[in-house]
């Protein structure tokens, strides 16, 4: 599984968790503006991808391994 992960996860994909850890930590959230409720949205949609994307390269390798 640890594999699938190397695979499936980039740097880009790193650095995109990274500067989110650093948004939310610094987001007022009693008072978001849009703009903090679509990053928020947009960053959901991301994280919902990229289990997609973890889920397909893994049901791919695991069809090559049999």
């Amino acid at each position: 599984m640890l594999e699938v992960l190397k695979k499936s996860i980039g740097i880009l994909d790193a650095l995109i968790l990274g500067v989110a850890a650093f948004m939310f930590l610094n987001l007022d959230y009693e008072n978001l503006s849009t703009s903090d409720k679509i990053y928020i949205a947009g960053f959901g949609l991301w994280v919902i991808m990229l289990c997609v994307r973890i889920f397909i390269i893994y049901k791919n390798s695991e069809e090559k391994n049999e």
